[in-house]
């Protein structure tokens, strides 16, 4: 096991963004920049025992700067949606900036996914990045000091342990991990023969900013993926919601989530590599988004992405959140550290 540094490239503002590599003793490697603290590649064996990199993004940093959809970064301070561009918390509404229609998505216009994190490696297994947002920073109230850990394991599974310490005054955190998924490798060009499984007997339905509605539903129809369904199948239906949207974007309710334990989220599994992946987790949902809004972008070695190039499992809490207060809640205490654990762990058929 190692950890490697390299520049990844110069900012717009002259800073120098790197790239951290890990690398097991089996050859598998995840390759990550503190720019985002997002992850660049993950490199694990197929069927056969090749290695294939499974995580879309981008060869030049100048591409994660431009903002072109989130690619492997951490997002916050809180990640998804909040309706109206506004925070209620401790009976006053902040107002927060708008750069999604009426609403704020991923922490506002320079959210924690746009931001150079200090890093460093921890051991030969794992990186620690780490970043301050200051009291109203696009309008959330409060100091908060973050950190995500990752950690590649010899047995192939990519952990993410999250930290958000709150400072003198109460505030919110909803950290998820942005990374976009094809099993069958990241130039293989779509994602709708994988097949998912969610471990959710309920789904947050959206209104026509997609943001959740207050509701709780039974998933059923094209939403029923607690049996494996192909994203095809989703995807191209002409049932309900997933017209509108072109795709899957949509807050999963976990059925086994208590607030403390390690719970399996969802399963993944390539079309024809051998691979599959679970996600598990100590947040309460997960949104499947099939990247609807991808339209020729310029990936890693020349690849265009286009629509379902690959598929985004966020751990996060649900969407909106803070304005539907009987659903789990964000908010981290003056003084008080939130912390909680994704791991994404990969397989071979």
């Amino acid at each position: 096991m190692a950890v490697t540094i390299e520049p990844f490239g110069t900012l717009k503002d002259g800073r120098t963004a790197h790239l951290f590599t890990i690398t097991t003793s089996g050859g598998s490697r995840a390759v990550l920049t503190d720019f985002g603290a997002a992850v660049v590649s993950v490199l694990v064996p197929d069927g056969r025992g090749r290695l294939g990199d499974v995580a879309l993004g981008f060869d030049r940093l100048s591409l994660y700067e431009q903002d072109l959809g989130n690619f492997g970064a951490v997002c916050g301070r809180f990640a998804n949606r909040l309706s109206r561009a506004s925070l209620p918390l401790d009976r006053r509404v902040y107002p927060l900036t708008r750069n999604d229609g009426p609403n704020t998505l991923h922490g506002g216009a320079v959210g924690f996914h746009h931001r150079l994190w200090d890093a460093e490696p921890v051991g030969a297994d794992a990186v620690r990045f780490t970043l301050f947002s200051p009291d109203g920073e696009e309008g959330f109230p409060g100091e908060l000091t973050v950190s995500v850990t990752y950690t590649l394991s010899a047995q192939n599974v990519l952990s993410l342990d999250y930290e958000a310490a709150a400072g003198e005054k109460n505030t919110v955190a909803n950290l998820t991990n942005h990374s976009y998924w094809n099993l069958d490798g990241d130039t293989f060009g779509s994602v709708l023969d994988h097949s998912v499984r969610i471990h959710a007997s309920r789904f947050t339905p959206t209104d026509e900013h997609n943001v959740p509605d207050g509701r709780l539903l039974p998933v059923k129809g094209v939403f029923d993926l607690r049996a494996y369904r192909t994203l095809r199948e989703g995807v191209m239906s002409r049932d309900g919601q997933i017209v509108k949207a072109g795709g899957y974007d949509h807050n999963f309710v976990l059925d086994a989530y208590d607030g403390k334990s390690l719970i399996k989220a969802a399963d993944l599994k390539g079309a024809l590599s051998g691979r599959r992946m679970e996600v598990w987790t100590t947040l309460p949902g997960v949104q499947l988004y099939t990247g609807n809004h991808f339209s020729g972008l310029e990936g890693k070695g020349g690849m265009r992405y286009n629509k379902a190039a690959g598929v985004a499992l966020e751990t996060q809490f649900f969407p909106d959140a803070p304005h539907h207060p009987a659903w789990p809640q964000p908010k981290v205490a003056a003084g008080e550290t939130q912390r909680s654990r994704t791991e994404f762990r990969f397989f071979t058929e």
